[in-house]
């Protein structure tokens, strides 16, 4: 196939969603087919331009892949005019730039509106599209306290994209429950497909000169990775990481990123003596910090259920480390964490409960949550299955909806591969 994506977040980002989808384009085009991607501003997790990308356009080829980045407006996280303005300009940016003759164009969302403007060019062009679903957004509007005018319209601009497009592809079975049953996305037309860890293999940097580097003697270390933003209320990490400091705990609690509240984070945990913030790292240094900790965290802000599957769960199972979950008992991250064996799920906004979950965990004996995870990983979350999924309902789409009668080029290499 001839297959077009088109996705705000690629390489040289590190965190979220980009690392998927370089990963698919490359896993695509390893495949045979013949992959081009139209792309953002390298700008997050940081919300600013790091590469100080100029001009309205840039192509080039990544491992292969060719690239054309296009120039839009960064906001600044969250939901606010900012992002509206990001989203738009990319989107339009994308829709303008020449496509050539594909067989499918693959939108990752976020971002939603962008793949709605992208979405309206490939219909106008009779071009079958899907959308790549990562986030769902009227959910995460929800579960964060936003219920007014501005979360029904995302309701209905979400439901209005998703219905529009010829497919839909969600990363957990809880997503496609809510693609289908509350924004009304036939549920023949929706597929699920889970991420899987983009840190399996690749050069890692000295484990004990990273741990040394960042957390000099420290006896245990918990680590959370990823996004600061608003829905992962790490606010908690910074109070379990204070209590630490006045028990007198041997737990040192790092925080690993960047992102919109990374500042305020700061600021709010300035003093605690049992708390590090570390830069985000490129991939050796990456892999090496997480072989630093001896607990892993995944943490939420209290009533987030349904909209997000943290892309840092992926990573952290295939590390042989328990992990400690605080989050709601009904969340998509808890059932992911509790399925896995990976480690106990605490309450979301109680830093004694999270600060005594980590204790417990390292003073125990984890080799066994860390090898549930890892056995979960391996059969579950692995880049061959998921690109496999993708590649085969893309040509489903590509034949107005008709499921492919052949074997995918990917189940082909994979069959000569374990033959």
């Amino acid at each position: 196939m001839n297959i077009l994506i088109v996705g705000v977040n690629y390489t040289p980002e590190v965190t979220g969603i980009a690392p998927y989808t370089t990963a698919m384009a490359e896993g695509l085009r390893n495949a045979g087919h013949r992959v081009r991607v139209i792309t953002g501003v390298p700008h997050y997790p940081q919300w600013e331009n790091f590469t100080n990308f100029s001009g309205l356009t840039r192509t080039e080829t990544i491992r292969g892949v060719p690239v054309r980045r296009v120039a839009h407006y960064i906001g600044h996280g969250g939901t606010g005019l900012g992002r509206i303005l990001q989203e738009v300009s990319f989107g339009v940016m994308a829709a303008l730039q020449p496509w050539g003759r594909p067989d499918a164009v693959l939108c990752v969302s976020p971002a939603l509106i962008a793949s709605g403007i992208v979405a309206a060019r490939a219909k106008l062009t009779r071009v079958p599209v899907g959308v790549w679903v990562q986030d769902l957004y009227s959910n995460g509007m929800r579960e964060i306290g936003e219920r007014g005018l501005q979360s029904r319209l995302l309701w209905r601009l979400e439901s209005g994209v998703l219905r529009f497009v010829d497919g839909v592809s969600v990363i957990h079975d809880r997503f496609a429950r809510h693609v289908t049953d509350d924004l009304g996305v036939p549920a023949e037309r929706v597929s699920v497909s889970r991420n899987w860890s983009h840190l399996v293999g690749g050069e890692t940097a000295d484990v004990h000169e990273i741990r040394r580097r960042y957390f000099g003697n420290a006896r245990v270390v918990a680590l959370h990775t990823g996004n600061m933003g608003a829905k992962q209320g790490l606010e908690n990490v910074v109070d379990a990481a204070r209590l630490a400091e006045r028990r007198g705990s041997d737990v040192v609690f790092g925080l690993v990123g960047s992102g919109s509240r990374r500042e305020i984070l700061e600021r709010y945990g300035r003093g605690v003596k049992n708390l590090v913030f570390v830069p985000s790292l490129e991939d050796p240094e990456y892999r090496a910090i997480l072989k630093c900790a001896d607990v892993l965290i995944v943490n939420e802000k209290p009533g987030l259920r349904e909209s997000a599957v943290p892309s840092k769960l992926t990573s952290y199972f295939v590390q042989g480390t328990p992990v400690v979950a605080a989050t709601e008992a009904d969340s998509v991250t808890a059932d992911e964490v509790r399925t896995a064996g990976a480690g106990p799920v605490v309450r979301p906004g109680r830093p004694d409960e999270l600060l005594d979950a980590v204790e417990e965990v390292a003073g125990s004996d984890g080799t066994q949550f860390g090898a549930n995870a890892q056995r979960f990983a391996a059969e579950n979350l692995t880049a061959a299955s998921a690109i496999s999924r993708v590649e085969r309902w893309l040509r489903t789409l590509s034949r107005g909806g008709r499921t492919p009668l052949q074997p995918t080029a990917s189940e082909r290499l994979s069959e000569r591969s374990m033959r």
